[in-house]
């Protein structure tokens, strides 16, 4: 197997219901809606990319269950390989159960399953994937001592890592210095950075500060107040595109996806952002996660009309 994108995530299935509000504890709130669909945020990214007609293969683990099959048949119909994905016997598949409200703002609770078991020994053993890269992309729903692994093994042949810190936490300086791009959103970066990020100004100032830890290049998601992406010798913003938001589920996690696919086939810094920020513009236009993401000729003719 060798792919220009190599994923390693999280796979999960998600569980949604469309609420006007979340319930309190003890308290029951009728929903208006529920269906299933394809998630976690590793699985969203290899799937953005994969639709939007990458090169990419994903490493991840899944349960011996009928959510398992769902996940991996999915994959394999927007060219995505799987032959790296392994099942855990006696273990679900990862869950996610989200709460979608009348804006499309979410709130998630995820049970992780089969992601608990993507462990620094399981991506030794599929090193050769990920020598074989391009750019590998890698995000928090999977043990750290996983992600510092990739990140060392990214780092051991020369191949640049994207990040997506998330779900956020503090995080070692050492894995800083093996990070090529780093994609949080403002409450993320609040949080790496122990800091207040809520404008351009804050934005650039917490991002600078993982700069000096290491990190090449900062894409900080402020959603309806742009992307600004910095590096040590460059600083700009790409203004968000207007939409009307139906579900802001997986967004982020299509921003990521066609970033990777942008960078990997040459587009410069501003071109790739302004590729993918349409891209997150287009997933919140419909309900759900991966089915939500759109294929490359809406987002070209999307780009058309806007630049009109």
């Amino acid at each position: 197997m060798s792919a220009e994108i190599v994923v390693v995530g999280s796979l999960n299935v998600d569980l949604v219901v469309s609420v006007s509000r979340r319930p309190e504890w003890g308290e029951t709130v009728l929903g208006k809606g529920f269906f299933t669909g394809n998630g976690g945020k590793g699985g969203n990214q290899a799937y953005a990319a994969g639709k939007l007609g990458a090169s990419v293969a994903m490493l991840g683990k899944v349960g011996d269950d009928s959510f398992g099959n769902q996940l991996l048949s999915s994959f394999e119909e927007v060219g995505v390989d799987t032959t790296s994905i392994e099942r855990v016997p006696g273990e679900s598949t990862g869950v996610a159960l989200i709460n979608v409200n009348d804006e499309g703002e979410n709130s998630i609770i995820v049970s992780p399953g089969a992601n608990h078991h993507v462990t620094p020994e399981y991506v030794r053993k599929h090193e050769q994937v990920l020598q074989q890269a391009k750019l590998v992309m890698v995000q928090l729903e999977i043990p750290l001592e996983t992600v510092l692994e990739v990140a060392e093994i990214a780092n051991k042949y020369g191949v640049p890592l994207m990040l997506d810190p998330a779900p956020a936490r503090k995080l070692p300086d050492e894995l800083y210095k093996k990070v090529t791009y780093i994609v949080p959103n403002e409450s993320e970066l609040s949080i790496i950075t122990d800091s207040e990020v809520t404008d351009m100004k804050s934005a650039t100032k917490a991002s600078r500060g993982l700069l000096e830890k290491g990190v090449d290049t900062v894409f900080s998601k402020l959603g309806s107040k742009g992307v600004v992406v910095i590096k040590s010798d460059k600083t700009f913003s790409v203004e968000p595109y207007k939409v009307s938001p139906v579900d802001t589920t997986a967004a982020g996690d299509a921003f990521a996806g066609a970033l990777a696919t942008a960078l990997v086939e040459g587009k410069d810094l501003q071109s790739a952002t302004k590729f993918a920020n349409a891209v997150g513009a287009l997933t919140v236009t419909k309900a759900g996660a991966q089915v939500s993401m759109p294929p490359l000729n809406e987002v070209e003719a999307f780009l058309k009309n806007t630049n009109s």
